[in-house]
């Protein structure tokens, strides 16, 4: 370049805040030399302009650090850095948001061969590219202060800028004033569709910024493909000047709060805060892969599902006909079809026969004491010794003379019975005195059975209706947030487990999402399974005509909306997962509080057959308990904890009278006045009620109390998993009360296959619970705080913790149901005169 060019390099249009005009100012001028620092003065007469010239040998990027401790906000001095193709410009002091202040910046000027124009460009451009040899750039220094300000300039080639392998690794110093930009080539290895993770181990926090970024504290991730960048792209690592974006801001009500608070005011020199970044670039699991842990769990519960179908010993012809509901055709299964392994779990734990609840001969004893227990009047015994009863193959129960029958019974004819020779044996079972103390399922009994199985039925039919309405909303706004992730490269809006979420085609974190499918499979097992005893129930009912008369009330629509729940849970699950946040972990927790309420409402409804409320009444209390968790999940206030924990004291209350006088005293509205005359008729004397009783209402009121007490106090997780535990506390309680009593009550027996359903369950339960707790992300909390319990992927490679406890949950849940279908199969066969209440 000639002197007059250089001359001309040196002129500068100063155009600054408050000049009147422009104005044309020869200053200094300096042919500069790269890795050299300069020191240099700068006032409104004497600008001064630095010269670098570079080879086209060099590719390199280049870094330029500008620090002067005598500019002051009245007085700034103006760095511009004037390109072949761009023009960067920023003052010193920098004031970051007006209010944080840096007398050191650094800039990176990336290599000019990044900048070159596509194959599709003009061919004119091409050529003048291609004439470039090398690179000449300009750095100015300017200020409007009259007074010169001292200033240091250090323009470095910046080698490391660049980087390549499938396990690079680098570090970084940097603060908010001085960004740091690295530039990656994925190399040939690395196919299309194979990404790569980009790991950010950082000492404190900073911020990640690129096309798609991160707020991070301690660590972050990335997951790049070839596809998003063309094979390159460039790591931006940038400090933020503040600790705001990394505390708990993050939902619109704790934003609003500090913001408030917030103040402009400027704060003391930042240049302190400076942090250690060291960046890892790892490849991640290829397409192959993907495939294969991606069937891994398909495989492992359909094979599940196969073998559980092939232990039930139905036929394809007999599934057709259990799915196409012809009970006529259907064949109960015999005990000398029965395998001999599924023999052995039809007895107790302690090897006592349970009698065959699909053999109708098991029915006849019971079935003559019921009906003798119907037609007898209501006071004394028979006194005519010459009437017989007789029950007919049919299962009608026809009262005669001995002079008007005086054949003899056989085993396919009718069976007569002296009404006397057996009134002695009612009796035993039945309680004659109003002073007894033992209640019977007969005392609870009262509603019809059709009636009662038409209100089960309802909680199937309801909850697909809620499904459909509930999800379809659920599907758009989970998609829609994915979306907008991709579109605005905002990671900061879903709370994934960044070190371990697997990308497939828009889903950003897939392995999470496919994890749920035990959910769906087992959920539709389950099902099947409960179809199976509903069309085998139906058949045993053409042959028993009084069968309502005998077990515990199967009432087996709840269990259909035990299965359609713990389906739906999967869906809403996988949904919760495509962009988990604040925002949408109701649709999580929804069905799992329908699950954990239906299994409480099974359980007990089991011995108080007639207290089942319809099913519009109860999804209206599980609404309640998803409007309780939202509210307590966007406020995070102690006071709302203490308000929901004097209410649920309250309830605790209610339900502990409930479960101590259900059935000696009325405790309704209406009645509560008229029993507590009663009461006092009694001379103040208490119902003799069984002690069982007072042990379920004392353990009830205690665990209860317990969460009153422990939620606002320790406040140990978030509000709605506080929800869900005492849900789960609860059953777990009455669960092991239910059981206990089964065990100490001579005439019940639990089955070994019910056993075996516990045995299965408990360490599902238990091994899935321990990783539970193991946090990978927390929405509670910020983003960035998020990320630091990140953890990469254990499992295939491809799944973490969480996954392993959606697969085992959903074990534990299937043989939780197995065990609750089956608890009382040994009474199936018993008349409910002689099945205790408890």
């Amino acid at each position: 370049m000639t002197k007059f060019g250089h001359f001309l390099a040196g002129l500068s249009v100063l155009s600054l805040a408050g000049f009147a005009d422009c104005q044309i100012i020869i200053g200094e001028y300096f042919n500069a030399t790269f890795n050299q620092q300069y020191f240099h003065q700068v006032s409104s007469s004497t600008p001064v302009t630095y010269f670098y010239r570079r080879t086209s040998s060099e590719s390199s990027a280049v870094r330029v650090t500008v620090s002067s401790t005598a500019a002051s906000e009245e007085d700034p001095i103006l760095v511009i850095i004037k390109r072949q193709r761009s023009v960067l410009s920023w003052q010193i002091p920098l004031l970051l948001e007006e209010r944080y202040r840096y007398c050191t910046t650094s800039r990176t000027l990336c290599p000019m061969s990044n900048y070159e124009p596509s194959e599709g460009q003009s061919s004119a451009r091409n050529g003048l590219f291609r004439a470039l040899n090398g690179e000449e750039f300009f750095v100015e220094i300017l200020t409007r202060s009259n007074k010169p300000i001292a200033f240091s300039l250090l323009t470095m080639v910046y080698p490391q800028f660049q980087q390549t392998g499938t396990n690079a690794s680098f570090k970084l110093t940097t603060s908010p004033a001085e960004p740091q930009y690295i530039q990656y080539n994925m190399p040939p290895v690395i196919s299309l569709s194979n990404p790569v993770a980009v790991r950010l181990g950082i000492s404190t926090r900073t911020s990640g910024w690129t096309d798609r970024y991160q707020t991070v504290t301690t660590q972050g991730a990335i997951e790049v493909t070839r596809n998003d960048f063309n094979g390159s792209f460039y790591i931006v690592v940038l400090v933020k000047p503040h600790d705001r974006d990394c505390e708990d801001a993050q939902n619109m009500f704790a934003l609003m709060r500090y913001r408030r608070r917030g103040s402009h005011s400027a704060v003391p020199n930042q240049q302190s805060r400076t942090k250690t970044v060291l960046i890892t670039v790892v490849g991640s699991l290829a397409q192959e892969g993907y495939i294969l842990a991606t069937l891994l769990p398909i495989g492992l519960f359909m094979l599940f599902f196969v073998v559980s179908l092939v232990l039930l010993q139905t036929s394809c012809r007999g599934w057709n006909t259990i799915i196409c509901g012809d009970a006529a055709n259907i064949w109960l299964p015999t005990k000398e079809g029965t395998w001999v392994m599924a023999r052995a779990f039809e007895r107790s734990v302690t090897g006592r026969t349970i009698p065959s609840m699909w053999d109708p001969t098991n029915y006849k004893k019971s079935h003559i004491l019921s009906m003798v227990r119907r037609l007898r009047p209501n006071s004394g015994a028979f006194n005519t010794a010459d009437q017989k009863l007789t029950i007919l193959p049919d299962g009608q129960a026809k009262m005669e003379t001995v002079a008007e029958q005086n054949e003899s019974s056989t085993d396919d004819g009718p069976v007569s019975v002296n009404l006397t020779s057996i009134v002695d044996l009612v009796d035993t079972y039945a309680p004659t005195s109003s002073n007894d103390t033992l209640l019977r399922m007969s005392n609870f009994n009262k509603i019809s059975s059709k009636k009662l199985t038409q209100t089960s039925s309802e909680y199937s039919c309801t909850l697909m209706v809620v499904f459909l309405f509930y999800s379809l909303p659920v599907f758009q706004l989970v998609l829609t947030h994915q979306a907008l992730l991709l579109v605005t490269g905002n990671e900061d809006l879903c709370f994934y487990n960044f070190s371990c979420a697997n990308r497939v085609g828009i889903l950003s974190d897939f392995n999470h999402i496919i994890s749920n499918i035990g959910y769906v499979l087992l959920g539709i097992l389950f099902l099947v399974i409960v179809r199976r005893r509903a069309m085998y129930t139906a058949k045993l009912r053409l042959k028993v005509a009084d069968i309502d008369d005998y077990g515990i009330p199967s009432q087996l629509g709840l269990f259909y909306g035990m299965g359609l729940a713990l389906v739906m849970e999967g869906f809403m699950s996988a949904c919760y997962h495509v962009c988990p946040s604040y925002n949408n972990f109701q649709f999580d927790t929804s069905f799992m509080y329908l699950i954990a309420g239906l299994l409480i409402l099974k359980l007990y409804h089991g011995r108080h057959p007639d207290i089942l409320p319809r099913s519009y009444v109860a999804y209206m209390l599980f609404a309640g308990f998803i409007f309780v968790a939202l509210v307590g999940v966007v406020s995070k206030n102690r006071i709302y904890w203490i308000v929901f924990s004097v209410f649920h004291g309250l309830t605790t209350i209610a339900i502990g009278l409930q479960l101590f006088f259900v059935g000696y005293l009325e405790l309704g509205t209406t009645a509560f006045l008229a029993s507590w005359k009663i009461y006092r008729c009694s001379r103040c004397r208490c119902p003799d009620v069984p002690w069982s009783r007072v042990i379920l209402a004392s353990l009830i009121t205690l665990i209860n109390l317990g969460f009153v007490i422990a939620g606002p106090l320790l406040r140990p997780w978030d509000f709605a998993t506080h929800l869900l535990f005492i849900l789960q506390g609860n059953l777990i309680v009455y669960a092991g009360f239910y059981a206990t009593m089964k065990i100490i009550n001579k005439e019940e027996k639990i089955s070994r296959a019910t056993c075996l359903y516990f045995l299965l369950g408990t360490p599902a339960w238990l091994v899935g619970m321990y990783y539970f707790t193991h946090s990978l992300s927390n929405w509670e909390v910020s983003a960035a705080v998020s990320r630091e319990g990140n953890k990469e992927c254990f499992f295939f490679n491809f799944y973490d913790e969480h996954d392993v406890w959606h697969m085992l949950s959903a074990f534990g849940l299937f043989f939780t149901f197995m065990m609750l279908l089956t608890l009382d199969d040994d009474l199936a066969t018993v008349s409910r005169e002689k099945i205790s209440v408890f």
